[in-house]
């Protein structure tokens, strides 16, 4: 019971993380623009964070992230929380499964999360609703908040690791019950002929 108190307590850090990184993310003039463009900080937390838990968590915080991203950006609403939410899971049980987490491999996560959530934007909102020179739009304002989402998430990243580490317990190696020392008075024949040939 007390386990899993800590994980929930864990959860809750990770909730308070999101409203912390939307709260400093929609807030002007805090982070610099480049190309009019900002990172999208959730992207990175959410990759981040599916880096150190399991996967079904991972999904969900995925989508909750992408739910957060939705109001903030606009768009279709569900859209980005569906794909934030198969590439954490995808990135969760990948390396729960084959590959130890390190920041490398968190970056290339980053990068195709990045590319993958920002062109979907793009596609919402200059294919669906038709727009003159989208490529110029791509370009000039998309790949640059591209790769200062990807940028930034080496901080986002430390965030997020000192965030998986709060509350969690290691796992308990079982311990190997000692069988009890008969004295040698009470032991059989057998069992002194064995002992001296060992």
């Amino acid at each position: 019971m007390f386990y899993i108190k800590r994980r929930y307590f864990r959860y809750a850090l990770y909730a308070l993380e999101i409203f912390i990184l939307y709260i400093i993310e929609g807030t002007p003039y805090l982070i610099p623009e480049i190309a009019l463009a900002k990172p999208l900080l959730l992207v990175s937390a959410a990759v981040s964070a599916a880096a150190f838990e399991l996967p079904y968590f991972s999904l969900f915080f995925g989508v909750f992230c992408g739910l957060v991203i939705d109001v903030g950006t606009g768009g279709v609403m569900g859209l980005t929380s569906i794909l934030l939410g198969g590439i954490c899971y995808c990135v969760s049980a990948w390396n729960n499964k084959y590959i130890k987490n390190n920041i490398y491999l968190v970056l290339i996560y980053s990068a195709a999360a990045a590319i993958a959530v920002i062109s979907l934007k793009f596609f919402i909102f200059y294919f669906i609703k038709p727009y003159p020179n989208p490529l110029n739009a791509y370009i000039t304002h998309y790949l640059p908040r591209m790769v200062y989402t990807w940028a930034v998430t080496p901080i986002i990243y430390v965030l997020t690791m000192c965030v998986s580490k709060t509350y969690r317990t290691d796992k308990r190696k079982a311990k190997v019950k000692k069988r009890k020392r008969v004295p040698h008075s009470q032991r059989s024949a057998v069992s002194r002929r064995r002992a001296k040939r060992a």
